[in-house]
């Protein structure tokens, strides 16, 4: 166990400066704090008083935070509006020395947003009562997505490994990565798809979700382990990928790899999780550095289940650190 420990902070200590390449669905997340006041003489509804608001990258946006948090050097490649969304988003990443030289901007594009309004009384824990999400209703151009895959070709020259988040809000489109693997044929490539992952064929690796992996296979039975087992090794065979890393919540993860009997890893730390949200980035954020540090797939599979751990226990999207993470395994 200790020899284990020792090799997977060798892994950590080797993520430092690494590129990353993230292409994806940059979203802004706002949170919206409020306290609650009374109810309303207009309509049986709660009136809040507004006490604060806080922005973050959310989507692709918070893999990009998770990989800098984590020491290495992330390049995120997208769409943002040319409106006050998407210049609040892009501040934040200018603000983290993150670059957003390619980030295109488009005029009549409404950057995804979710807005979180929190509320209780002034001692108390604020709970999320309600959820707005602007989406983006404007058709995107051809000769867009053309920039985005001239980008893509560009940074794929001198870059460990892409990522790409695939939030489904138009930036990643299946036909670019096929331009891709032509290109670059040896190319890492791991993608997490909300569901949309059968599209992208001759992936390296894919991180799915247990309810994303019912939703890509209806008609089979997922409920015992052995199911999953099969369904796992069906889905590697069917996009053609290397590996496929099946996230399962408080169960842990299910590692598949070709020519190799799956394996499991038991979910780290407590299984009384206090908010799910960005595990999932903060996963395929580790995975790929400890890959491009040189780990096997198990090996990082490892240290994403720890991180994935760690984020859990905190409120919203919080991007992992490095000290966090080696913290861990001493």
């Amino acid at each position: 166990m200790k020899e284990e420990a020792e090799n997977l902070k060798k892994i950590l200590a080797n993520f430092a400066g690494k590129k990353i390449v993230v292409w994806g669905d940059l979203i802004l997340d706002e949170y919206i704090y409020t306290t609650t006041g009374r109810v309303s003489r207009e309509a049986p509804v709660l009136v809040t008083e507004l006490e604060s608001k806080k922005f973050t990258p959310g989507g692709a946006g918070n893999v990009v935070m998770n990989v800098k948090s984590l020491g290495a050097c992330p390049i995120p490649v997208s769409f943002t509006g040319n409106n006050p969304d998407g210049k609040i988003l892009k501040e934040i990443l200018k603000k983290n020395s993150i670059s957003t030289d390619y980030l295109l901007e488009l005029e009549n594009y409404d950057n995804p947003k979710k807005s979180r309004i929190l509320s209780g009384s002034e001692n108390t824990k604020k709970q999320q009562v309600l959820r707005i999400d602007t989406l983006n209703k404007t058709a995107i151009e051809k000769h867009f997505y053309r920039e985005i895959e001239s980008s893509l070709l560009e940074l794929l020259q001198d870059t460990a490994v892409l990522i790409i988040s695939d939030y489904l809000y138009e930036s990643v489109k299946a036909d670019i990565l096929k331009k891709i693997k032509e290109e670059f044929p040896e190319q890492k490539i791991i993608i997490d798809s909300r569901s949309h992952l059968l599209d992208f064929k001759s992936v390296t690796y894919a991180t799915p979700n247990e309810p994303e992996m019912k939703n890509m296979f209806p008609k089979k039975s997922l409920r015992s382990e052995e199911d999953f087992f099969c369904a796992g090794e069906d889905l590697l065979n069917t996009i053609e990928a290397d590996g496929v890393i099946l996230k399962r919540g408080h169960k842990g993860m299910i590692v598949f790899e070709k020519d190799k009997e799956p394996r499991k890893i038991d979910i780290h730390g407590s299984a009384e999780i206090v908010d799910g949200t960005g595990a999932g980035d903060t996963v395929i954020s580790v995975v790929s550095l400890a890959l491009a540090a040189g780990a096997d797939l198990f090996s990082s599979a490892h240290l994403a289940n720890a991180a994935a751990g760690l984020v859990v226990m905190k409120e919203g999207a919080y991007p992992v650190t490095i000290k966090e993470l080696q913290n861990e395994f001493e």
